[in-house]
């Protein structure tokens, strides 16, 4: 009897022991660089707020169940959800820390004017959205003083400055305003079009022969008229099944939304880049472009030019507008240009600062903000 008393007395020794030793984990330090100890902190912030985008983006799209979504796959590859998330969310806190490092180690410093901006963003964006109560939970379920989460906005504005230094006139990889233009000019275009369905919007399913030869004389109409030069715009209005009729039943929010959209489509239309996207909002969230055979198309034809093009779904009448008649066409996808001619490269930069910086993460840190085991702090549910 005393030998297992003895025995038992030994096992909860070591449980007790093992138990201690869990307990001691230091997860005040989210890494080191050069045996430099970073605070937690804004790592625990973008934990939390990654979380919670994923679980606002879900719920949007009708998940009831985040904590089972988080265990489902997230790629064609089985990759659970939470792992997806904890790797988004090293990557961010990696960039925030590199960006940080390295505007310090360059002597950088922010501008009177960024100093004002990230002050406001500060206001307006976190306590004033939030709430002074809020805001202050927030902050001290992250580990972080009013002043540190200032200094996560900064963040921001120190890339701004970092992008500055590299592209801008004089850094390494500038980036003019010619070459710019150049890529403007070679991969995009603009078009105005009309769309005529051959499937059942309503069931998805094709059209009887039928309705399919209805909507062939419509289009076959539309085509021949523009040909002959009646109004392109005009056309759309009629024709195309893309253009929204106004209704009384709408609201008068509604009505004005669809107007300017109808008004763009008449006048404005389209400017796409060679691979179709037109939006890259409308990409992102329903992975929508155009059909290659249109985009294809396009950039065979001169402006003015109008042309009919049959896809399996449905039948298009394009015309193709002069891309520069307006300054603004640029302007709008300036910031895309200028993200494609400089993503490739920030990526490489970026890898070569984290090797010079030898980065360690403290998997104690990483494992206490699991998105399995932390709840929603800044994600606020509609009510429904």
């Amino acid at each position: 009897m005393k030998k297992t008393i003895k025995s038992i007395a030994a096992v909860l020794a070591a449980v007790m022991m093992l138990l201690t030793l869990c307990s001691c984990k230091d997860t005040s330090y989210a890494c080191t660089v050069d045996n430099e100890q970073f605070p937690a902190g804004p790592y625990a912030f973008y934990a939390y707020y990654t979380r919670d985008k994923y679980e606002a983006q879900l719920t949007a799209y009708g998940m009831t169940d985040f904590a089972s979504a988080l265990l489902s796959d997230a790629d064609s590859e089985g990759t659970k959800l939470y792992t997806f998330i904890n790797e988004e969310v090293k990557s961010s806190y990696l960039s925030h820390l590199i960006v940080n490092l390295k505007f310090d180690q360059l002597g950088l410093e922010l501008t009177e004017e960024q100093q004002t901006a990230i002050n406001e963003s500060f206001q307006k964006n976190w306590k004033e959205e939030y709430g002074e109560a809020k805001f202050t939970d927030i902050c001290r379920t992250l580990g972080l003083t009013a002043s540190e989460f200032e200094e996560m906005v900064s963040v921001s504005f120190k890339y701004e400055s970092l992008m500055n230094y590299l592209f801008g006139e004089g850094g390494k990889y500038e980036i003019s305003e010619e070459e710019l233009k150049s890529q403007f000019d070679e991969n995009y275009t603009r078009f105005r079009y009309i769309a005529v369905s051959k499937v059942n919007s309503e069931t998805n399913t094709a059209l009887t022969t039928d309705e399919l030869i209805a909507k062939k004389a419509i289009i076959d109409d539309a085509y021949a008229r523009a040909l002959a030069g009646e109004d392109f715009g005009a056309l759309i209005a009629e024709c195309s099944e893309d253009y929204i009729q106004i209704t009384d039943d709408m609201t008068d929010e509604e009505k004005a939304t669809y107007e300017a959209s109808n008004a763009a489509s008449r006048e404005q239309g389209l400017v796409t880049d060679k691979n179709g996207i037109f939006d890259y909002n409308y990409y992102y969230y329903y992975g929508y472009s155009l059909d290659s055979t249109i985009v294809d198309k396009l950039f065979t034809m001169e402006n003015g030019d109008i042309e009919m093009v049959e896809l399996p779904s449905s039948f298009w009448i394009i015309q193709k507008l002069d891309k520069n008649e307006d300054p603004s066409y640029y302007e709008a996808k300036r910031d895309l240009i200028y993200s494609s001619i400089s993503t490739p490269i920030v990526e490489e930069v970026f890898n070569e600062w984290e090797n010079e910086f030898a980065i360690v993460f403290n998997d104690a840190v990483i494992s206490k903000y699991d998105p399995r085991k932390i709840d929603k702090l800044f994600y606020v549910p509609t009510a429904q």
